[in-house]
């Protein structure tokens, strides 16, 4: 599996760390934990996939996305349904903003509406719920985050998911790129955006491993999932190694690795103490179709 920790003098990726994501995290068998709870325990990332959820146009069922919603929120919070997990994460006075993914692999829009009739279900009205990806005046009044980006790499930082996500909140997307890359984690930490994120839930239904700047069908397949994680950093670390594997699978076997490496993932940890890119501090809990999961119990 690929080294990326001889291109940085902090060693952010060390083959050891990426070689076990790929080859399989432990799957959970307790209730979730929680980023705030990771001293207490492992952090926790839901996986839930259904192999019927995407159709030929490459759209979401919308009936099918709802039920794979309800069991990665129930995984996710430990609660037996899924109003009540959305209840533990959100209160009906919070101003919500949604950052989905708008470039080269954007975020699927039947998730977004998911997302939105779900919280509104929970007793949060509908103009306390918005848009806010690239809109830095209104994620400052937001008091809580729901970070929605789609699974993929990127030809500016490696890997284009969790970490990249907020990047149009800095203003200076271009410090960011490339080498660079590894600094992703100082935007999580502005004031606009610190500790306002409730959870992760990356859009993995239809992933990019191979970078753009547009989105070849030829590298677009359907993996059919949904993952959630109040662990951005796990989120990235777990959404990096089934690209990883996904790639090597392609390669027939071959290694095939990124460029530019992806630093972001284990600087977050390291760097800006956001959560555990560990694989021994991270549990994976996996639900419903399981060929070609790319990651193993």
């Amino acid at each position: 599996m690929s080294d990326y920790g001889h291109l940085t003098r902090r060693d952010f990726v060390r083959d050891s760390a990426i070689g076990a994501l790929a080859l399989g995290v432990g799957i959970s068998a307790g209730p979730p934990t929680f980023a705030a709870e990771a001293g207490a325990g492992k952090s926790l990332v839901a996986l839930v996939r259904d192999e019927k959820v995407l159709g030929e146009d490459h759209k979401a069922d919308p009936d099918i996305l709802k039920k794979m919603l309800d069991e990665a929120i129930k995984s996710v919070t430990g609660e037996s349904s899924a109003a009540a997990g959305w209840k533990k994460l959100i209160k009906p006075d919070d101003v919500v903003g949604l950052v989905p993914t708008k470039a080269v692999n954007p975020t699927h829009d039947e998730l977004v509406k998911a997302v939105t009739a779900a919280l509104q279900e929970a007793g949060v009205a509908a103009d306390r719920i918005q848009n806010v990806q690239g809109k830095k005046d209104a994620v400052e009044k937001c008091t809580a985050l729901i970070s929605m980006p789609a699974l993929k790499v990127h030809s500016l930082t490696g890997l284009g998911t969790v970490m990249k996500n907020y990047i149009t909140f800095s203003g200076k997307a271009s410090s960011y790129h490339k080498e660079n890359n590894g600094k992703l984690g100082e935007i999580w930490q502005m004031p606009a955006v610190k500790g306002k994120t409730r959870l992760i839930l990356v859009d993995a239904l239809q992933p990019l491993f191979e970078r753009g700047p547009k989105a070849d069908p030829k590298y677009l397949w359907h993996y059919n999932g949904l993952m959630a994680s109040a662990d951005p950093v796990a989120a990235e670390a777990i959404s990096l190694a089934i690209i990883m594997a996904k790639r090597k699978a392609f390669k027939g076997g071959e290694t095939w690795e990124l460029a530019p490496a992806p630093l972001c993932v284990a600087a977050a940890d390291k760097e800006f103490n956001l959560g555990n890119s560990d694989p021994a501090k991270i549990a994976v809990k996996m639900t419903g179709w399981e060929k070609d999961a790319l990651i193993s119990a």
